[in-house]
């Protein structure tokens, strides 16, 4: 390739990047996006080594990687203005959480109409009742923001060991704490209860349950 035509794509991308800045109002699709970008470049990534490099395939994985990057980048300059509101601000200075999700978050929750935490968890999808779909019926939850709260709680696992990980600290706390009340049979009997009404296609998840309820007898006969 043309050293001096490789200069003037590099200086046209970069003048590019620099000269769109995101809207507000566009953010929840922008993260969207990056998400599409970033499964399709895992994807293309996983084709490119069981059939192998080329010229065409190495393109496509420069572009996809830029996408992605291009986008992050947006987004962080988005949640560190001025258009951003306080508690993403917050958000983003949790360790765990970088611009991605903490814009995801500003463009879904509303915290003048979610005024309580239980009002956010049923947003999420994550409170009882709320968290599945219903046929038929319309989803009680935003099916974005659930995801976004699933990446959260995997971002927050994956830091629990760093220094200044508030959330990362508490989760390791909790699964301490529920590690030692599994080990005391303390949820057997909701193990049996799962496996009376539920068929598992997973067996590493049905010799789990049979497990725990094999620990309430066990604690019966004591």
């Amino acid at each position: 390739m043309n050293p001096n035509y490789a200069q003037t794509r590099n200086a046209l991308v970069d003048k590019i990047i620099k000269a769109y800045e995101l809207d507000t109002k566009d953010i929840g699709d922008v993260v969207e996006l990056y998400y599409d970008c970033q499964e399709l470049r895992i994807k293309h990534a996983n084709r490119e080594r069981t059939e192998g490099p080329g010229e065409l395939v190495s393109w496509l994985a420069y572009w996809l990687e830029l996408g992605e990057k291009v986008i992050a980048g947006k987004l962080q300059n988005w949640v560190q203005s001025t258009k951003s509101p306080a508690e993403t601000k917050w958000a983003y200075a949790q360790v765990g959480i970088g611009p991605v999700i903490a814009a995801g978050l500003a463009a879904h929750i509303d915290v003048e109409k979610a005024d309580s935490i239980s009002a956010v968890w049923k947003f999420s999808g994550l409170a009882p009742g709320f968290d599945h779909k219903v046929k038929g019926q319309k989803l009680p939850y935003n099916a974005r923001l659930k995801v976004l709260a699933w990446k959260t709680g995997e971002s927050f696992v994956k830091v629990c060991g760093k220094q200044g990980a508030t959330y990362g600290k508490l989760y390791a706390k909790f699964k301490t704490e529920e590690i030692k009340r599994n080990e005391a049979g303390l949820y057997a009997e909701a193990a049996a209860r799962e496996l009376a009404t539920k068929k598992f296609r997973d067996s590493a998840t049905e010799q789990r349950l049979n497990i725990l309820t094999a620990r309430r007898f066990a604690r019966a006969c004591k």
